[in-house]
């Protein structure tokens, strides 16, 4: 248990370094806290500063989640460190303490995760992620099912996808509850839309 905690207290600080806020403050000198939907991530980087911003913060996402659960496995031999590290990692994106806990989505942050643990075969955990992108543009360009409420509906799809495709358990647990923590920080977004399109309806 002192491994797994140990490892969540090490994702979750690593997970939490703010990539969106700093790419978006050196290349455009703006706080993309304030800008569209207030999120961290590269979509929201993107527009505040450029396809190049938001390209640059999803990659560095990509890369701190795979380092944290590196790390992890590296300094601890449980079996579930690196899910540890990588779920935390997640919830460290999304509610950073080093930006008063605000933050991103987390997908970047999920798909490092996964690309690392599931070593050496991240080549299958790249399918599934492709799998997965694939599924959720279909949602919204042919189900036209909105972003946020798209988003949910994969994540609820990772585990039992990461289970067809044969992963062990670390991995579908990783696939799992970071989906969870996905859920969470995106249903907000569900929310508000629901709510705004009642309020149309009804004026």
């Amino acid at each position: 248990m002192t491994d797994i905690l140990l490892a969540g207290i090490l994702g979750y600080l690593v997970g939490a370094i703010p990539t969106g806020v700093i790419v978006a403050r050196v290349l455009r000198g703006v706080d993309v806290r304030t800008t569209g939907s207030g999120h961290t991530g590269g979509l929201n980087v993107t527009r505040a500063a450029g396809l190049w911003g938001g390209v640059l913060t999803t990659l560095g996402d990509i890369l701190l989640g795979s380092l944290a659960v590196i790390v992890a496995r590296m300094l601890w031999s449980h079996p579930l460190a690196g899910t540890a590290a990588g779920v935390a990692a997640i919830v460290g994106h999304d509610w950073s303490v080093y930006i008063r806990f605000a933050g991103g989505i987390g997908l970047a942050k999920l798909t490092g995760c996964l690309l690392a643990i599931s070593a050496p075969q991240w080549l299958l955990a790249l399918v599934a992620v492709l799998i997965a992108l694939a599924l959720w543009f279909g949602l919204i360009r042919f189900a036209r099912v909105h972003r946020a409420r798209s988003t949910i509906l994969v994540m609820a799809l990772a585990g039992p996808l990461l289970w067809v495709l044969g992963f062990p358990l670390p991995v579908i647990l990783l696939g799992t509850l970071g989906g969870v923590v996905v859920m969470i920080k995106t249903l907000p977004d569900w929310n508000r839309d629901y709510w705004v399109s009642i309020a149309r309806v009804g004026s």
